[in-house]
């Protein structure tokens, strides 16, 4: 059966001589793999379809263990990503953290979407919105594979005040009294707390970062990649190479 999808590229792989297995973010299957016959020697076309981060319109056989390439159509190459060493790091983040996040064919639209935009507003975007836009991935994520922190009450009695910590494997902040008697003091802010809340509810094309810290994004980035991880259960390879250009 041959089957049109639109998808992004999230990691390649080399298969024998000459083929690829393109891990491919789709619209429609979500994360598939696909076999690109012959890529490592194609030039004209076969090359861009096959870059990380590229879109394109892919026909493909379905078959037992793979979508086969059938013929592919270039739909955008986030080329400006490439010119920015922050950038490249941080697209490189995204893509390894929603292929760990989703198992072959399971189907996500908004996943989709999501590092789609994302990709777009980091190749666009000023070296302090890069950062924020990775916070802003990474806790859209966690709230489309369902582990949302709980941030306006202590995440073990429920209280809503003197809420200055928090607890990864919990998933939300504590208060004072549950943290001292926990004995867990990973600190967070209030102007944090307020920074998280607003990335998991903002509704994407209205958010504006003009006015936050950057040094609070970047306690944020790395407080929502202890989340992730944690549920995830996987350890990220582009994350120390991330943390030392940001």
């Amino acid at each position: 059966m041959l089957k049109t999808i639109t998808g992004i590229v999230l990691k390649t792989d080399e298969y024998g001589e000459s083929d690829k297995i393109l891990t491919v973010f789709s619209k429609e299957d979500g994360k598939i793999p696909v076999l690109y016959k012959r890529a490592k020697i194609l030039k004209k076309g076969g090359g861009a379809v096959s870059q990380l981060f590229s879109v394109s319109e892919y026909a493909c056989f379905v078959g037992k263990n793979f979508y086969i390439h059938n013929q592919s159509m270039l739909l955008k190459s986030f080329a400006g990503l490439q010119k920015s060493l922050k950038k490249l790091a941080a697209a490189s983040y995204l893509a390894q953290l929603l292929n760990f996040a989703y198992e072959n064919y399971q189907k996500d639209e908004r996943a989709y979407m999501l590092l789609l935009y994302c990709l777009n507003k980091i190749e666009k975007s000023t070296e302090k919105e890069v950062t924020a836009y990775i916070a802003l991935f990474q806790m859209k994520l966690l709230a489309l594979i369902g582990y949302s922190p709980m941030l306006n009450a202590c995440v073990l009695c429920g209280s809503d005040s003197d809420l200055g910590s928090f607890d990864v494997e919990q998933g939300g902040v504590m208060c004072e009294q549950c943290s001292r008697t926990m004995q867990k003091y990973r600190h967070i802010s209030e102007a944090e707390r307020k920074i998280l809340n607003l990335l998991l509810n903002i509704v994407l094309k209205q958010e504006d970062f003009t006015n936050i810290d950057s040094n609070h994004l970047l306690n944020l980035v790395e407080l929502l990649h202890c989340c992730l991880t944690d549920k995830l259960e996987k350890q990220l390879s582009t994350y120390d190479f991330l943390i030392a250009v940001l």
